[in-house]
């Protein structure tokens, strides 16, 4: 009985914590809205009942890190991913052809841009390319909760932007086409 009660009590307090991660996702997708002119609830509306994907990750202490990963190159397909991790450093973003490590800051989480994102703003804000590197010393724990659209949602560039970057001085080309969210990370898991 005892063991049954913690179960619902643990599944409880998830289902909390995805609540609660799935708000500060769609006030960062209010600053991102923001942020290319638009009313701060556009990416929450475009994004309807939304999706979470959530992946926990253990990576034990390794004594050759340079001989393995922890987790290959990627981007997000999703559109915000919110990470909470350990006090071990072993995430790696790509920057100008260079992996470069990515700081651990106390008590904090950190947020990746997926690829939803950078195709509704057609470019303007970047999917992030990382990594994740094993440690010498001590085993890291990561937790990632991408926070999507519906699987429903047709994913493409925000109509209002393209249509305002036509009528300026200089044409702004259309750089991706739409594609139903289930399908893209259907097309993903494929490759």
């Amino acid at each position: 009985m005892c063991a049954l009660v913690l179960y619902l009590s643990e599944r409880e307090v998830t289902k909390t914590y995805l609540e609660e991660v799935w708000k500060l996702a769609m006030k960062l997708a209010g600053a991102i809205s923001e942020g290319l002119g638009l009313d701060s609830n556009y990416m929450e509306r475009v994004f309807g009942e939304g999706s979470q994907i959530v992946a926990c990750n253990y990576y034990p202490k390794c004594p050759q890190p340079d001989l393995t990963l922890g987790v290959s190159a990627h981007t997000d397909r999703g559109g915000i991913t919110i990470l909470m991790e350990n006090d071990v450093e072993g995430l790696q973003v790509r920057y100008r052809g260079k992996w470069v490590p990515v700081p651990h800051v106390a008590g904090s989480y950190l947020v990746n841009i997926g690829d939803c994102v950078e195709i509704m703003s057609n470019g303007k804000f970047k999917s992030v390319e990382h990594r994740a590197v094993v440690n010498k010393r001590r085993e890291r724990i990561a937790v990632a909760i991408g926070n999507g659209p519906g699987y429903d949602v047709i994913v493409k560039p925000i109509s209002e932007l393209i249509s305002k970057a036509s009528k300026g001085p200089s044409h702004e080309p259309i750089l991706f086409k739409d594609i139903r969210f289930k399908e893209y990370t259907t097309a993903e898991m494929k490759e």
